[in-house]
């Protein structure tokens, strides 16, 4: 509708010019009413999908956190992004209450939010925890603004918290002589049903994503069902690389009654298999005492300091944002 205004405008001066020459003030006129209407529909704004990684800032991407600061942006995020991350957000936030129950009409509400922006010509930044394509609805939404707004989103990716979390758990998700391959699944199946886990591989490690709230049903499926051991390895960890980042470590046996116990909820990240263990080989069940970002810093700074300083003539990066066509 916005372009009809610009199409009457062209139309007019059209029709007020000679059939066969136009004249120089005609032609003026012309190409004054096709400027207004390019700069009339490049007012359109546009959308970016953005990874917040798993909640600690140090682990967002350099674009995300341009994208981020920038101060004419609006930025519609949902509760699951750390705080410590949306207070970095230079310009307008807001934020969805994506809550167990009422998922679907806090997305609806993140995709007007986002088609108020762009009617409006702004840049949206769409931040999303963790990566936008594994398990985030990235492509639900990317084909969501394709066909409201016709426009096509750009995405940048984040690093993804089925990797991330387990890391700050002190996870590492394949180990040699304890997991050679890994799973990595929604907690939710088709319908909210329980999702359908390959049978138990002792090489394996299963990773759930969005699975804490219905951790005793996923559990009893692969005990029944799976062929998984009742002692197979079991590690949850809550808001993973945030300061209020809690790990609770058990078997199949006692996991879910564990979570319950101490009360863990979402955002956290669900571990079974023996690579649960190698790090923890002696922690008693129950919530662990050790601080995994802390432990983190310390490897980054020894990394840090074992890498030299580039040359003048080095380039290290690449392209951080892919459109998505």
């Amino acid at each position: 509708m916005r372009a009809l205004p610009c199409m009457l405008a062209v139309a007019a001066a059209l029709q007020r010019a000679p059939r066969r020459v136009a004249p120089p003030a005609v032609a003026a006129r012309r190409n004054v009413a096709l400027r207004a209407c390019d700069q009339n529909l490049s007012k359109k704004g546009t959308v970016t999908l953005v990874g917040a990684g798993p909640g600690d800032p140090e682990l967002l991407t350099v674009a995300a956190l341009r994208l981020i600061s920038d101060p004419e942006a609006l930025v519609v995020a949902d509760r699951l992004v750390s705080p410590e991350i949306r207070s970095l957000v230079q310009g307008e936030l807001r934020v969805a209450g994506k809550a167990p129950g009422c998922a679907e009409k806090a997305q609806r509400e993140i995709y007007d939010w986002c088609v108020e922006g762009v009617n409006e010509g702004r840049r949206v930044i769409r931040l999303k925890i963790g990566d936008p394509f594994v398990f985030g609805r990235g492509g639900e939404e990317i084909l969501e603004f394709r066909e409201t707004l016709g426009l096509e989103a750009e995405v940048v990716p984040g690093v993804s918290s089925c990797l991330a979390a387990p890391l700050a758990a002190g996870v590492p998700v394949t180990h040699r002589g304890a997991a050679h391959q890994l799973v990595v699944s929604t907690g939710y199946g088709r319908d909210g049903s329980s999702p359908e886990l390959p049978y138990y591989d002792e090489n394996r490690t299963v990773v759930l994503l969005m699975a804490v709230g219905r951790l005793g049903k996923i559990v009893a499926n692969c005990l029944e069902a799976q062929g998984f051991p009742r002692d197979c390895p079991a590690l949850v960890v809550e808001q993973a690389s945030s300061p209020r980042q809690r790990t609770v470590v058990g078997d199949l046996s006692d996991i879910a009654d564990l979570v319950l116990e101490h009360d863990i909820k979402a955002p956290a990240t669900v571990v079974f298999g023996a690579a649960a263990r190698v790090l923890h080989a002696t922690a008693p069940h129950g919530l662990m005492d050790e601080r995994a970002p802390a432990a983190r810093l310390d490897v980054l700074e020894t990394v840090a300091a074992a890498i030299p300083e580039p040359k003048p003539y080095e380039f290290l990066g690449g392209k951080t944002a892919a459109k998505v066509r």
